[in-house]
């Protein structure tokens, strides 16, 4: 090799050492250069110039630490674990356990008499007797409430779809509890006339549309938004025309527009002439703006219809004291749930016993723990 040539050769090694110093030092500055990161998305966001990056996948780091032990719970002891068929079926609230109750008594009627019933067309209907007696009163039952005792009533709406669940309630609860029964039931005189020899008061469920009537329907006997008047007040005769007492009807939840509004109209009209009582168990006051003279009418208080948790329902009756302590009575409109019913009868158990002062005084009682009546329907009701 020439002389010439190991020179150009040392130049080339030369220049390349020269340049791979130049990009190290300019690498080891930028590195000392860099700030210090807290984590990894901040290394990320700093590599990208802050532009947010479409994915990251974060590891843990060599060094983190590991999670502290969760401190062991200790077991609850207060309810007994459901290890068996027969432990669940011990724990639940079925109504075919509850026992009879103890204060039943017959009603006065309970074979609809023919003197408050009308022939209209295919259907006989409740009318007001020939000497001006309404079926609203005559088939109810007035109890006796001692003074500084608040009054209390409970109705069970959608009643007697479930033929055992019927059969349990209307042995287990007392009598002055009342039953409102859906249209749809398919023993309707035979439960109503049970019920009345059991002492509850009897009356029907008036059903207005679903208020979601694109998804749900309440069936052929509720009241339709989109039929005439006519077929309406078909509809309405039709859960009339039962051949046993009812005092009136239980007007559930559902649809109230302005149609809905002025077909109510039309039935309370009918409510009024055929001296029946109507109770409002709709949420809101929609149905309060409807005028009607003369008609005897009751808006419910507390409405156990949603919610069926023993939490929920122990705050619902509690309610229901508050407000009987305030007004004098209350009104609870509820669905005959195996817990709600479990839960209305051990609450009703709980009232204190009416007294006169003469007992109270014989058996040394200063005062009255519970002071709540238990009453039917049809005695919160003044036309």
């Amino acid at each position: 090799m020439s002389g010439q040539q190991k020179k150009f050769n040392f130049i080339i090694v030369l220049l390349f050492a020269m340049i791979v110093i130049t990009l190290a030092g300019y690498f080891f500055a930028q590195k000392r250069s860099e700030p210090e990161f807290r984590n990894k998305i901040e290394r990320i966001m700093f590599e990208k110039k802050n532009k947010a990056p479409k994915y990251i996948l974060i590891l843990p780091e060599k060094n983190a630490l590991k999670p502290e032990p969760k401190e062991e719970l200790p077991e609850l002891t207060e309810h007994k674990k459901l290890e068996t068929l027969e432990d669940f079926v011990k724990a639940a609230p079925l109504v075919a356990k509850l026992k009879e109750s103890k204060n039943h008594y017959s009603l006065a009627i309970i074979d609809r008499p023919s003197d408050f019933v009308e022939k209209k067309g295919d259907f006989y209907l409740p009318k007001i007797s020939p000497q001006g007696r309404k079926p609203w009163m005559e088939y109810g039952h007035q109890v006796n409430v001692a003074p500084n005792f608040y009054k209390v009533a409970v109705i069970f709406k959608n009643t007697g779809i479930d033929q055992s669940t019927f059969e349990s309630m209307n042995m287990a609860l007392p009598s002055e509890i009342s039953f409102s029964f859906s249209p749809y039931t398919l023993k309707l005189k035979e439960f109503i006339s049970k019920a009345r020899k059991s002492g509850h008061e009897t009356y029907m469920d008036l059903l207005l549309a679903s208020k979601n009537v694109l998804k749900s329907d309440n069936g052929p006997l509720s009241m339709g938004v989109t039929v005439s008047a006519e077929e309406n007040l078909r509809r309405l005769h039709t859960a009339l025309a039962v051949d046993a007492p009812v005092g009136g009807m239980v007007v559930a939840d559902g649809l109230i527009d302005e149609t809905a509004k002025s077909q109510l109209s039309n039935y309370m009209a009918e409510f009024k002439q055929r001296g029946l009582l109507m109770i409002d168990a709709t949420e809101g006051t929609d149905i309060d703006h409807i005028k009607q003279e003369n008609l005897p009418r009751k808006k419910t208080d507390i409405i156990i219809s949603s919610l069926y948790t023993p939490e929920y329902i122990q705050e619902m009756l509690s309610s229901a004291e508050e407000i009987a302590q305030n007004k004098g009575q209350v009104l609870i409109v509820a669905i005959p749930k195996p817990i709600v019913i479990t839960a209305i009868k051990n609450w009703v158990e709980t009232f204190s016993p009416q007294l006169s002062y003469e007992q109270m005084k014989e058996q040394n009682i200063t005062s009255i723990e519970r002071p709540f009546a238990l009453v039917p329907v049809s005695n919160l009701v003044v036309e």
